[in-house]
């Protein structure tokens, strides 16, 4: 035990050498792994017996940011089994004042900036706190108490070895702990990363695989035999099941592929092959593959790789080659040197050099003339350097073929590539050289033509002004001859309200010739007495009596009203129709009107009732109509002709229905009827002019040419719908006015 200052130097060399043994023995046993505690307390048990404590303890300082300052007790002796954690005050005690417990010492030493020593020799408490650092940093605190003689400078000194080692133990165990934390951080990660990894494996819409290459056990995702058409654990994933759905034509080459890479003559595996399906159909399958890992004499163990479905792709290749073959130009693939790499021409076809030699050769190694060289140069550097589609032609002195021309179009197809599309122009040229030839031609005989064409100009539009006027005249004389057709059923129309009217004017005047007498003594009786013959009134009054039973008086004054409204009627209707008629056939003004579609129907009614009401029974259903710009008198000869056509297509007695409506922006009116129909050979020659299937004499054939030419000028249409027996129907469309 080391007493202090009258300690000998061989006590104090017998001291110092029992310490460091049971220094490197903690120490070693701590580098073995054992547990830290019971090294430490080793440790501190040893600095209790050498230096005659009573009592010590080693902690561990926590300082985390923003909070208060703990100590984490390492070794305790005696054991202190309370608290393995003491929080530090805020405000330790200050050295020179009386502590009370090691907690109190372990505070003030873990903000002092050296060793804390309390208790003078011989004190009831005595105290000494150790600071445990490195590299500046405060680690921890040793604190040693009740030592009889208490502590000085000398034991300090004599306890460095110690506190050396408990620091470098400190760390150990931090750097243990961080080391600890760490590896379960990393599996932490390669958990998240497995589970990831398995999500992608059995999301992604590759195959992908792992090959144990020793026992031949394949590792696979769902995808791998999923895009073959197998489920889950339907065939053994290994490389047998691997070798025996490859195509038989393919395995030889896959096999060579795979025992190459295997043996590090290849890289990698990249392979494209046939895979047979569960239906008995082929895929085509890109394998990528390398090896991941290998024993210590370099042999492969594991292998790691993806099935890719290209079906697709090969398909499209095998189109396109098909599509290529057909092609008449000559397609190359050219390096940015100039160095031809893949080309594809019909046999047929003429070529600078042998076929065998293009791929390999050089642009500046063909038989080219220096200009077309210098501009394929130029245009395949543009091409390549900024990404443009370059066209340019060129001609060649072929052999056997002789002068050519050809034209070249070249478009980037990869950094330091172009694909090179030429073809053939040569007819496309001397098409261009006779067309220029022609051209010269033809400006010869241009301006001779232009001369014929304006003199033929102004005679087109003399006979078109002419033919305009005939037009007019010949729709005044279809509108004429309609007239002069129905003139006597006009006349006969008028007639009967004439006759009617003519009977009750007579009628009125043989009730005149009654009542005059009868009027007479009438004013006899009314006249002053100085002017009266001598009857008597009462005289009087007895003949009017007589008078008005004799000439039946009552029955006359009944009678009249209904005589009178008759003639007014009669004379009413003789109006409407002498109306109707002056309005059809009165020449049209220059500019078109605004008029009621259903009002020029009722109008057109009127002068045809005439040849219908004898023949068939008209049924309206007019809906309401926005007006229509129109020229009137010739939509009204439209609706007369097919009110007549239709009367004269019933043979006996029918029906007539017209009506009207407002459909979108047109006004339709509709004029069907129940007569005999119309084949389909009558129907394709309806509006031509003169055609007509009325007996000789009977019809112009012009009617209904004519209205199709007025509605046709009215921006309408006027269609058709008819079979044998069954009638026919005319639909006229005409756009109503804009307002």
């Amino acid at each position: 035990m080391i007493t202090g200052a009258q300690s000998s130097a061989e006590e104090k060399q017998r001291a110092s050498n029992q310490l460091l043994r049971a220094l490197i023995e903690a120490q070693a046993d701590f580098v073995r792994g054992a547990e830290p505690r019971d090294a430490f307390e080793r440790m501190l048990a040893v600095v209790l017996e050498l230096t005659g404590s009573e009592s010590g303890v080693i902690g561990e300082v926590h300082q985390a940011p923003g909070a208060t300052p703990s100590f984490h007790v390492v070794a305790s002796l005696p054991p202190d089994e309370t608290n393995a954690s003491w929080e530090l005050p805020v405000r330790p005690e200050l050295p020179g004042r009386e502590l009370r417990d090691l907690r109190a010492l372990v505070g003030a030493v873990s903000t002092a900036d050296g060793p804390v020593v309390c208790g003078a020799p011989g004190a009831e408490h005595t105290f000494l706190g150790l600071p445990l650092e490195s590299a500046g940093e405060r680690l921890g605190v040793v604190g040693l108490a009740n030592r009889p003689n208490g502590y000085d400078a000398e034991l300090i000194d004599f306890l460095q070895p110690f506190l050396l080692a408990c620091g470098s133990m400190l760390i150990g165990c931090r750097n243990e702990q961080r080391h600890q934390r760490d590896e379960q951080e990393l599996r932490r990660i390669q958990e998240r990363s497995a589970e990831r990894l398995q999500v992608v494996m059995e999301s992604v819409a590759d195959g992908v695989w792992e090959l144990d290459v020793t026992t031949g056990q394949m590792f696979t995702n769902r995808r791998w035999l999923g895009m073959l058409g197998y489920d889950e654990g339907e065939l053994e994933s290994s490389f047998a099941t691997w070798s025996s759905l490859c195509h038989p034509e393919d395995l030889p080459e896959s096999m060579r592929v795979f025992n190459e890479h295997t043996t590090d003559a290849l890289p990698l595996i990249e392979r494209e092959h046939r895979f047979r399906c569960k239906d008995g159909s082929w895929l085509w399958i890109l394998s990528r593959a390398r090896i991941v890992a290998r024993d210590e004499q370099g042999r492969p163990l594991r292998i790691v790789g993806t099935n890719v479905d290209i079906t697709a792709r090969k398909l499209g290749e095998e189109r396109l080659r098909a599509l290529v073959s057909t092609l008449p130009d000559i397609v190359f693939r050219i390096g940015a040197d100039g160095t031809y790499r893949d080309y594809h021409a019909n046999s047929n076809l003429e070529l600078l050099i042998p076929p065998e030699s293009i791929i390999g050769t050089n642009l500046r190694d063909l038989p080219l003339a220096k200009p077309v060289l210098d501009k394929a140069l130029m245009h395949l550097a543009r091409a390549i350097r900024e990404g443009t589609l370059e066209v340019f032609e060129y001609v060649l002195d072929l052999p056997h073929s002789g002068r050519m021309h050809y034209e070249m179009r070249l478009t980037r197809s990869a950094p330091d590539e172009v694909i090179s599309i030429v073809r053939d122009i040569t007819e496309r040229k001397q098409t261009e050289e006779r067309l220029v030839q022609q051209e010269v031609e033809l400006r010869r005989h241009r301006d001779s033509l232009e001369e014929l064409v304006r003199t033929r100009s102004e005679k087109l539009l003399q006979a078109t002004l002419e033919l305009e006027e005939q037009q007019a005249q010949l729709i005044q004389t279809e509108k004429l001859a309609s007239l002069g057709q129905m003139a006597a059923g006009v006349a006969h129309e008028i007639n009967n309200p004439v006759s009617y009217v003519m009977s009750n004017l007579g009628t009125l005047d043989q009730y005149f010739s009654s009542l005059a007498p009868l009027m007479q003594l009438q004013r006899e009786l009314l006249a002053p007495q100085d002017e009266q013959t001598g009857s008597a009134p009462a005289e009087v009054l007895e003949r009017m009596r007589e008078l008005w039973q004799r000439e039946d008086v009552e029955y006359i004054l009944g009678d009249l009203p209904e005589l009178i409204e008759e003639s007014l009627a009669g004379t009413r209707r003789i109006k409407e129709i002498a109306q109707s008629l002056r309005s059809f056939a009165r020449e049209d003004s220059g500019e078109p009107q605004l008029v009621d579609v259903n009002a020029e129907l009722a109008s057109s009614l009127k002068i045809v009732w005439n040849e219908l009401k004898y023949k068939c029974e008209v049924k309206r259903d007019f809906g309401p109509l926005p007006p229509v710009s129109c020229h009137p008198t010739q939509i009204a000869q439209v609706f007369t002709n097919l009110l007549v056509n239709a009367a004269q297509a019933i043979e006996t007695r029918g029906e007539i229905r017209i009506r009207t409506r407002h459909e979108g922006n047109d006004v339709v009116v509709e004029v069907a009827d129940t007569g005999k129909g119309m084949t389909q050979e009558t129907l394709s020659k309806l509006f031509t002019p003169f055609f007509t299937t009325k007996p000789r004499g009977q019809g112009t054939g012009l009617g209904l040419s004519v209205s199709y030419g007025i509605i046709t000028r009215h921006k309408g249409r006027i269609d058709v719908q008819s079979e044998p027996g069954k009638g026919s129907t005319f639909i006229v469309r005409l756009p109503a006015a804009q307002r």
